[in-house]
């Protein structure tokens, strides 16, 4: 059952929340981007200071946090009265992952990995559609195909692979040569129909069309749509299939169990915290990203009753996902996590890592060599890893971003370099944009130590940049941290939220202004 000593995270827009740190504002302008037991930028530790303290259920730094990664969204943590600020030390020792190799993409967009011995499967949301890479040799990725349409997910059985491509149905490939030859496609032609995963059981292939439920396609040398199955709430991300049932991740409903022996009928539904949406089975556990609020296992070996047995909450924000043997990777959009689910009553996180760009998803495979790989779909391109301590120098920053507010003389504050890795690390240079300094610029960090930076603005400019640092890392020799100061893009840290009048679901008309001294939600929405 559910460890005494975890709490699941407050929960805030659906799978979006992470790790995001609740503070108060006192009177006064408050800073930001301060470390716990530090003042905030400027030294301010008076009434006007953000104060901030861990949130319930966090643990972490704030990799991959809503307000963090979001930028142009931070108005919504002025009103709500957030700040955000990581956990200094949170990450201890080595981070659990051995990076192998990576490689970049032409486009970007790259949301998911499905490794099957020495091919990795990649989604492209973008112009390269579905990708072809060569991992038999881990340290050398290469990529040998494109082709297919731009899709999000994957799914494979036997010599079978569907690409789902959200908007733009799906397509079957022939892989029993390695390279992806389509069979055909189906396209629902319904830009209200989403494909977003699915999976194939007898000749049928289940599909996670969103906001309709399910879409049944039958499966022979072509694809046919036969029915819609609607679930009793809609909101259906992935299916994975197991004796006679589809278990279906179902976004803010949590986790719905159809019985296809004969018509499909939903004979049990998992209420969850989070949003469900990846599964991944394995006998009778399934276990599923619920974004902010983490992983989750669940006892399936009765359908009809299926029960939670552990949870364990992401130090990003959990979303496509790969099983190798008892290991789970994870994309939690600023890091990749790794958790050992050998005991299903007791997730254990073994393995992390910040990644260049954002873990979109994370695919899992041994290969022909024997290597258990852990690919990573790093939004701009992919990396390789494998379980086990980082063998040479490792690079981590915290925070990943800093946002002075406004500055008029000098403010300043202190960042942790880390170094997770096995042999010490060497940063050759620190460069930083036009009013942003830091200092030292360059230093050594032994295996496991870390390095504080004092990172100053100062001057009235506007700055919108990166304080980029410099080393021998094999896969991040150039560590990208954002930084703001007197940013008018977006609303600063203790100022008042932006007003604006939106037409609410009652048909009546609402302005922020008219709730101030209350708690106001927002939840932001979007489309592709």
């Amino acid at each position: 059952m559910n460890s005494p000593s975890k709490s699941i995270p407050p929960q805030w827009p659906p799978g979006m929340m992470a790790q995001a740190r609740h503070s108060a504002f006192g009177a006064g302008s408050p800073g930001a981007g301060a470390l716990p037991g530090r003042p905030a930028p400027g030294g301010d530790t008076g009434s006007g200071a953000i104060r901030p303290f861990e949130a319930s259920g966090g643990s972490g730094d704030t990799a991959g946090g809503f307000f963090s990664s979001h930028p142009g969204l931070r108005w919504l943590a002025v009103s709500l009265g957030l700040a955000w600020a990581p956990v200094a030390g949170a990450h201890t020792g080595g981070d659990g992952l051995a990076f192998q190799g990576n490689s970049l993409t032409t486009g970007g967009h790259v949301m998911s990995f499905l490794v099957k011995g020495d091919y990795a499967y990649c989604s492209v949301a973008g112009s390269e559609g579905l990708e072809t890479w060569d991992v038999s040799n881990p340290s050398n990725p290469t990529r040998i195909s494109m082709n297919g349409r731009s899709n999000w997910r994957a799914w494979s059985k036997d010599d079978t692979l569907f690409s789902f491509g959200h908007f733009r149905g799906v397509e079957m490939f022939d892989i029993s040569g390695g390279i992806p030859l389509e069979i055909d496609t189906y396209d629902p032609r319904d830009r209200a129909v989403a494909y977003e995963g699915g999976a194939q059981l007898g000749d049928k292939l289940y599909v996670a069309a969103h906001q309709i439920g399910i879409d049944i396609l039958k499966v022979t040398n072509s694809l046919t749509h036969e029915s819609t199955f609607a679930l009793s709430q809609n909101d259906a991300w992935d299916v994975e299939v197991s004796g006679n049932h589809i278990f279906v991740a179902n976004g803010s409903h949590g986790l719905s169990v159809v019985d296809v022996s004969g018509s499909p009928s939903e004979v049990a539904t998992l209420e969850l915290p989070g949003s469900a949406g990846d599964i991944v089975i394995s006998g009778s556990v399934a276990a599923l990203a619920l974004g902010g609020a983490g992983v989750v296992t669940v006892d399936i070996s009765n359908p009809s009753a299926p029960k939670m047995l552990d949870i364990e909450p992401s130090w990003g924000n959990a979303s496509r996902m790969g099983l190798v043997g008892s290991y789970l990777a994870v994309g939690s959009y600023g890091c990749v996590e790794l958790f050992d689910l050998a005991d299903p009553e007791q997730i254990r996180r073994v393995g992390w890592d910040q990644t260049a760009n954002i873990a979109m998803g994370a695919g899992a495979g041994v290969n022909s060599a024997g290597d258990t790989l852990i690919v990573v779909a790093d939004w701009k391109g992919m990396v390789v890893y494998s379980p086990g301590e980082e063998a040479g120098p490792d690079i981590d920053v915290e925070p990943l971003r800093i946002d002075f507010g406004a500055v008029s003389a000098n403010r300043d504050t202190v960042v942790e370099v880390h170094n997770r890795g096995g042999r010490s690390l060497n940063v050759s240079a620190v460069t930083a944009p036009s009013g942003i300094e830091a200092s030292p610029s360059s230093f050594t960090v032994p295996a496991g130590g870390m390095q504080e930076v004092t990172v100053t603005a100062s001057g009235s400019q506007t700055t919108r940049g990166q304080i980029r640092y410099f080393s021998d890392d094999g896969d991040e020799s150039a560590f990208d941290q954002r930084v703001y100061k007197n940013n008018s893009s977006f609303p600063q840290v203790g100022s008042t939220a932006p007003d604006f009048t939106l037409a609410g679901t009652d048909g009546q008309n609402h302005t922020l202004s008219d709730y101030r001294g209350r708690v106001v939600y927002l939840e932001f929405g979007a489309n592709w």
